[in-house]
């Protein structure tokens, strides 16, 4: 715990290391590629909504941060999981992304679930310049929302409520945890901002947050070449090369591999933080 906001938002700065705005955008580009490869060919897949992004909405509708008509800003929305939830539910979406492949997803999928009335840009978060507010403010493991300053920007945009969903200690992906150490990265800044440094911050700031927690396991696998080339696209994010990298991920995942499948396991702890502004 800090005494003051002012401590609070100088450690969260240093913490974080995520640099200015300019540093901010060169990075964004760096993850573009990578996004886009996750979005490739999901334009056609059968479109449906999210369970957890629904249990989320039903939550914020049950307080009274979302309903019928409410006009909401969801940023870095990816291909909409969020996004088609809060739709769903009655609500004026706009969906803010930077990546053109993932928001095609997003509005592709909207229209075979039949939500109307969302809005789609294109933009990264830190370019991003509306010309009103909205009703409800929302932001998923979304690395932009990176220091005090930036949460105040969120908190200006709403004329209602905010919500944040980060990252809380002992999640982890089984693979990528082990290829960290065997590529021998080692991230400086750019990642999502665990939860408590939001709670905290808002809570010095004199906000009364809520919190929500959520613990999720997946288990799955995927072909074995669609791994490696997943993981090339992923670390050369950290500027680890396809060519240094694609050797290694090829021996690491022969050794794991059953029957050209790679098995994976995900958990991941999340907060869904919300507050009135």
């Amino acid at each position: 715990m800090f005494d003051t906001l002012e401590a609070c938002a100088a450690a969260w700065e240093q913490a974080g290391n995520h640099g200015d705005i300019q540093t901010r955008i060169a990075r964004n580009a760096r993850w573009i590629p990578y996004y886009a490869f996750l979005a490739d060919g999901r334009e056609e897949a059968n479109a449906a909504i999210d369970p957890h992004a629904a249990a989320v909405a039903d939550g914020l509708v049950s307080r009274g941060y979302l309903g019928a008509g409410s006009t909401v800003l969801d940023i870095g929305s990816g291909t909409g999981a969020f996004a088609h939830a809060f739709a769903s539910r009655g609500a004026r979406v706009t969906a803010l992304e930077m990546d053109a492949s993932s928001l095609a997803v997003c509005r592709a999928q909207a229209q075979q679930l039949g939500l109307n009335g969302m809005q789609f840009v294109q933009q990264m978060w830190e370019t991003f310049a509306p010309n009103e507010r909205y009703d409800f403010v929302f932001s998923s493991m979304c690395p932009a929302i990176c220091n005090y300053a930036e949460l105040q920007r969120m908190e200006s945009l709403s004329k209602y409520a905010c919500g944040i969903i980060a990252v809380t200690r002992g999640s982890y992906d089984l693979h990528r945890k082990r290829l960290m150490t065997l590529l021998d990265v080692h991230p400086v800044g750019g990642m999502t901002t665990e939860a408590l440094w939001y709670y905290e911050a808002l809570y010095l700031a004199g906000k009364q947050p809520e919190v929500t927690s959520f613990s999720r396991k997946f288990a799955y696998a995927l072909p074995l070449e669609e791994t490696i080339a997943r993981n090339e696209r992923y670390f050369s994010i950290f500027g680890v090369s396809p060519e240094e990298s694609r050797p290694k991920l090829i021996a690491y995942f022969a050794s794991v591999e059953e029957n050209g499948m790679v098995a994976d396991e995900t958990l991941l702890n999340t907060q869904l933080i919300t507050w009135r502004v």
